[in-house]
């Protein structure tokens, strides 16, 4: 079990290792901490707590992409089968683990996620099943696996996701795992999923893998990640040929916070200096 966290999350980050405790008891829970205010004493918590806490240097941009490589390569040494990453916004449900130790060998797995509403708080790991409502931009199978197609690319995401060691090992040699030239937010995880099926590694939905993503404010468009998806998308154009998340940018443009530039975007003159959250 991977969790790539912040401290900012940590109350998150404590609803999951509840359900961790109730649900995947035994599990081994490796917490990527990128440096910032209160990850020292955030790392001894949890070490105290059992759990293996892997502190990383970080500069103002969130580095997402490596963090998730560095706790997948910590859950390889020590001696972890089946490797499931969650973000720590994500509490697990009561079938996440057998269903994701199920997947074949050569596949990476995706289970639905629930996005509970601020209403729930912070619910107790055995109210979970019952709060199940599945995200609808993502149709899972009600029973076994979907393979997903060549151009479903954009249905990957790294909310939570699984697959064995053994695959992971080759996905770190033949390509590095996330493109770690992503920092900040955006674009990683349709990259990672691109490329997997790319190279036509199977990439399958996962029927019963729930997890319950707690409650935290967001915008849409995500306008405080500008900056970062401006430079996270160039990046993703430049070797895929496109822009990811057309539609946000479209918004972007439409207020007037970015412009056309050829084939992409950059950002209007009176917003070129601002910075986006981490």
């Amino acid at each position: 079990m991977v969790t790539v966290c912040t401290p900012t999350r940590a109350d998150h980050l404590r609803s999951q290792r509840r359900a961790l405790d109730a649900h995947l008891p035994g599990a081994r829970h490796v917490v990527v901490l990128p440096e910032r205010p209160g990850s020292e004493e955030l790392a001894a918590e949890l070490l105290a707590d059992g759990a293996d806490p892997l502190e990383l240097p970080a500069g103002p941009d969130l580095p997402v992409a490596r963090c998730r490589n560095a706790g997948g390569d910590r859950a390889v040494e020590t001696g972890a089968e089946l490797i499931i990453f969650l973000d720590v916004d994500c509490m697990p449900g009561p079938d996440l683990g057998s269903r994701y130790a199920d997947l074949p060998p050569d596949t990476v797995g995706m289970g639905p996620v629930t996005y509970l509403p601020e209403s729930v708080g912070a619910p107790d790991p055995a109210e979970l099943a019952g709060l199940t409502d599945p995200h609808p931009a993502r149709p899972f199978p009600e029973h076994g696996l979907q393979r997903l197609e060549a151009g479903e690319f954009g249905m990957f995401w790294s909310l939570s996701f699984a697959l064995h060691a053994a695959l992971w090992t080759r996905l770190r040699r033949e390509f590095g795992g996330f493109d770690e030239h992503y920092t900040g937010y955006g674009a990683e995880d349709t990259d990672f999923g691109r490329r997997l099926l790319y190279r036509r590694i199977p990439v399958v939905l996962v029927a019963g893998a729930h997890a319950y993503h707690r409650w935290h404010p967001v915008s849409s468009p995500p306008v405080e990640h500008l900056q970062d998806l401006l430079r996270n998308g160039a990046h993703y154009a430049e070797r895929w040929g496109e822009w990811p998340a057309p539609g946000w940018f479209e918004e972007f443009e439409r207020r007037g916070l970015v412009r056309r530039d050829g084939d992409g975007w950059i950002a209007a003159p009176a917003h070129r200096n601002s910075s986006g959250g981490g």
